[in-house]
């Protein structure tokens, strides 16, 4: 399989070191996170060439990462509209930097609340806003991609995710493995892999014990990589994991090293 490697800059240390960091680790690319304080839009901009330079250093073209609480299911149309408006700056600045594959996130306040009419609501304005999306990345020459939430299943989960993949066609899958995996275990991976086999662009991958996303390296929780690297080698995926690790970036290289002995 000639999956490539690669780790998501940390949005609260400097951008340049952070990319320093990741190509001297040896991972293939960078996710470069446009996300605040230092990987803001406005940052990255005064740092493009900067950036540009270091990002072409690696052996794999790098993915843009947007902040999780992208909340383009707002039921305020006017703040609604404003992240949609915040994520073409995203875009924007993705084009910017040469990139061509960028995520945005499965959330919502809204999707919190346990009512099930008010999720409807909030889904067909995710659904929405991304339409905006997808067509403003497209005629830029990007691609946008959807990650799954860790949300439990008696909350929100595969059926609304889907529900959103069948109605903005052009929308590929981010696929966060250990968020499936707490949704509703390996039972969520499964799920998630086979039914969007054929749309999955990018892959995250990290740990934990079913409960929450805790971003453990791998082998400190309970999720069977094994059994995933079986699943992965059945739908032939090719493309690429970011090992989205937080307790260290050592410990993200360890999990990389652990995973590709796997394969």
């Amino acid at each position: 399989m000639s999956i490539k490697f690669g780790l998501l800059t940390y949005p609260k240390l400097n951008i340049m070191d952070e990319i320093r960091t990741i190509k001297s680790l040896g991972f293939d690319y960078v996710e470069i996170g446009i996300e605040l304080p230092e990987g803001a839009p406005e940052i990255l901009m005064k740092k493009k060439n900067k950036v540009m330079k270091l990002v072409s250093e690696f052996s794999y073209p790098a993915i843009a990462h947007t902040a999780w609480w992208i909340d383009l299911g707002s039921g305020y149309e006017y703040i609604r509209q404003a992240w949609v408006e915040e994520s073409k700056k995203c875009i924007d600045t993705a084009e910017a930097l040469g990139l061509k594959l960028i995520n945005f996130h499965f959330y919502s306040i809204g999707l919190v609340e346990d009512y099930k009419a008010y999720h409807r609501f909030i889904v067909n304005n995710i659904i929405r806003s991304l339409k905006e999306i997808v067509e403003y990345a497209d005629s830029k020459g990007l691609t946008v991609m959807y990650e799954n939430s860790p949300t439990k299943k008696s909350n929100v989960g595969f059926k609304e995710y889907k529900t959103i993949m069948d109605k903005v066609p052009k929308l590929k899958v981010h696929l966060d493995i250990p968020h499936a995996f707490v949704e509703n275990g390996m039972d969520g991976i499964k799920e998630y892999l086979f039914s969007f086999k054929d749309r999955i662009a990018h892959i995250h991958l990290h740990d934990n014990d079913g409960t929450e996303d805790q971003h453990l390296p791998l082998g400190k929780g309970k999720i069977d990589f094994k059994l995933l690297v079986k699943w992965l080698h059945e739908i032939k995926y090719d493309k690429t994991i970011t090992l989205e690790v937080f307790t260290s970036k050592e410990d993200a290289k360890d999990s990389m090293i652990k995973f590709k002995k796997m394969l």
